[in-house]
């Protein structure tokens, strides 16, 4: 029988530690950038070899970079979205994860890996941020930065990919979160525009919001920024409307 080796239960007990102790730091904030910046900055913080990071959020078919820690890795992710290539892309849209070790003799992406190991990026770590219970929803990917060749080990990345996994459900609460407040901000910016315009052309809060339903869609300006106008006071409320 070959002797008991404890070093993979040893690793395993590490990353485990390791992720009990990153967990409390990632949570979704009343501030949404502030949320995606905790990922990042516990990413830096805690896997080695990591210099700088960032997330790719999906918006409305395009990735556009969030919670960057540092220049390089906003111009790293610049440089991914110019070519239409590269780790971030390839971990957002069609895998779990992507490693480059060397991007100096990388053949995958030939453009974007020039011009990102002409930055001073060596290598590069990739994962996807995914819901579980969506896993064909892509909310994006974390990037990690690295100056030296192959600098995250096995664990590190492994670690990486835990981080995306919660990072995931942060991003999935904080989106959520500011959605909502955007939506009662509306509600209450449109409720106080009804109000002046009920007060002032005496009527009722139907025919208020129908007023400012017409106006809308007769000017294309939306319903919530035609009521903040009149909620400013920026024009005569007549004028705003068009109805008088």
């Amino acid at each position: 029988m070959p002797p008991y080796d404890a070093a993979p239960h040893d690793a395993v007990h590490s990353l485990i530690a390791e992720f009990a102790s990153v967990a409390p730091r990632v949570h979704a904030s009343a501030d949404f950038d502030d949320s995606l910046a905790r990922i990042t900055g516990t990413a830096v913080s805690v896997v080695n070899g990591c210099e700088a990071a960032s997330i790719s959020l999906l918006e409305k078919d395009r990735a556009v970079t969030r919670g960057a820690t540092a220049r390089l890795a906003l111009d790293g992710d610049r440089i991914q979205y110019e070519e239409g290539e590269g780790p971030c892309l390839d971990a957002a849209l069609r895998g779990l994860w992507v490693y480059e070790p060397d991007l100096a003799a990388d053949v995958r992406w030939p453009r974007s890996s020039r011009r990102i190991a002409e930055l001073g990026v060596a290598s590069m770590f990739s994962c996807r941020l995914a819901l579980e219970v969506a896993p064909n929803h892509t909310l994006g990917g974390l990037n990690l930065y690295a100056t030296g060749r192959d600098a995250f080990s096995e664990q590190d990345r492994m670690l990486a990919i835990l981080l995306a996994s919660l990072g995931a459900v942060v991003v999935d609460a904080a989106r959520r979160q500011q959605q909502l407040r955007e939506a009662i901000k509306s509600r209450q910016v449109i409720g106080e525009a009804i109000g002046i315009l009920r007060a002032q052309h005496n009527l009722s809060s139907q025919m208020a919001f129908d007023l400012l339903a017409k106006a809308s869609q007769r000017t294309n300006t939306k319903l919530r920024d035609l009521a903040q106008r009149i909620s400013d006071g920026s024009r005569s409320e007549p004028d705003q409307t068009g109805e008088g």
